[in-house]
């Protein structure tokens, strides 16, 4: 590589994970390789083709191999960088002034050079720092009589998450210092395992699962919604298990999920889990179905008597009415025009009026109605009255003077 990089470490930092780059370009390689084989097999022997396809992809191996080896040979030749800030992302050598305040020099040595005075150290004597939470999420568990091998203090940039669970699991003092311990500090976790079916638990009452490491011995992560009353109703000892926390409302939250039971357990927990869950999904399907038919009565019951009143107080009975009463004026028009100033027209008039029969709820709407009278007029001479009536049955009394 020596014709594109004189340089390597400058651009080392910068490459992508190689192991990351193989895993995305083995489908490409796979189908590359398939095409090939499949288009050959057309023209030649299938067994041929094969072959020829195989000695393909180990000399492309072969050769990326040489490639990589170059490399390395490469990066381990070169001197010592000269300038300081190379050593801050450096992959094989560091500096101790660009280490971060989670990370530290462990051991300590060997020195392989010096850049401007300041000592040059292996990448691989960087160790990172973690607290006990941390730790204790990989499995590991900090070894009898060991000290903090570094007190951070709390900075106000640092996450209001990361300072509450270090609260939480007494890794900061009230002074405000967080204890960091080192790999080397650290050993497997070992936890009491469960006695007579009984859970171990912390002095929280509950269990905290950040892995499959952190299981007690003997025990099981349950993590199925509504397990915790099946085993409480089955009188089973068990633990909640808090799998992480969360940021709500400016403090962090521990989160539960599932509970802790010993494995022999297991097996009724789930067979009464799964009658448990048929008979509530039995009672969800009952309780929607009842509330479906409660919402359909309600509909109907609405419609039905929104069409009752409609029948009798709305705009169906109104017109209705209405084109009733025009029918008997224009009837009664038709008699009093054809029967000019007869008298026996009026009588037949008269009785037909009298003989009409009008809806009661006809009458309701009366107020409404604007009376015509018609024109022959009932004059009585003895008392000077004269009597004038409407189509609808009105008649007034009107005395001449």
């Amino acid at each position: 590589m020596s014709w594109y990089c004189m340089k390597w470490y400058r651009i080392a930092s910068q490459r992508i994970n190689s192991a990351w780059w193989d895993a995305v370009m083995a489908p490409l390689k796979e189908l590359e390789a398939g095409t090939v084989g499949g288009v050959e097999v057309l023209r030649e022997d299938g067994k041929k083709v094969s072959a020829e396809s195989s000695d393909r992809n180990a000399f492309a191996a072969t050769r990326d191999s040489l490639e990589d080896m170059e490399l390395e040979t490469r990066a381990l030749t070169e001197p010592l960088p000269t300038n300081q800030q190379a050593y801050k992302n450096h992959q094989l050598y560091a500096m101790e002034r660009w280490l971060t305040k989670y990370q530290i020099l462990h051991p300590k040595g060997p020195v392989l050079g010096f850049c401007s005075s300041h000592p040059v150290y292996p990448r691989t004597c960087v160790q990172t720092l973690k607290t006990k939470e941390r730790w204790l999420r990989e499995g590991l568990q900090v070894k009898a009589d060991e000290h903090p091998t570094k007190l951070l203090k709390r900075s106000s940039k640092l996450s209001e998450v990361q300072a509450s669970e270090a609260v939480d699991y007494g890794d900061a003092d009230p002074g405000g210092t967080i204890a960091l311990y080192g790999r080397w500090q650290m050993e497997p976790l070992c936890l009491p395992c469960a006695v007579n079916g009984i859970v171990p638990k912390n002095e929280r009452g509950q269990v905290d699962v950040w892995s499959e490491k952190c299981l007690p011995p003997g025990t099981v992560h349950l993590r199925i919604p509504r397990v915790a009353p099946i085993a409480k109703k089955l009188e089973i000892d068990f633990a909640p298990a808090m799998v992480g926390f969360e940021f709500r409302n400016g403090r962090s939250i521990p989160v539960f999920d599932g509970i802790v039971v010993c494995a022999v357990f297991k097996d009724a927990i789930l067979e009464a889990y799964a009658d448990a869950e048929e008979r509530r999904q039995a009672e969800e399907k009952r309780g929607m179905e009842a509330h479906a038919l409660s919402r359909w009565y309600q509909l109907l019951s609405s419609i039905v008597t929104r069409q009752r009143l409609n029948n009798c107080y709305g705009n169906g009975l109104l017109s209705k009415t209405s084109t009733g009463l025009i029918e008997v004026d224009n009837r009664l028009s038709w008699q009093v025009e054809g029967g000019g100033n007869d008298r026996q027209s009026l009588e037949s008039q008269q009785e037909y009026v009298e003989g009409t029969k009008l809806d009661p709820l006809c009458m309701v709407f009366r107020e409404e109605h604007e009376h015509v009278f018609i024109a022959e007029e009932i004059f009585d001479e003895e008392n000077l009255v004269k009597t004038k009536r409407c189509g609808c049955g009105f008649s007034i009394l009107v005395e001449e003077l």
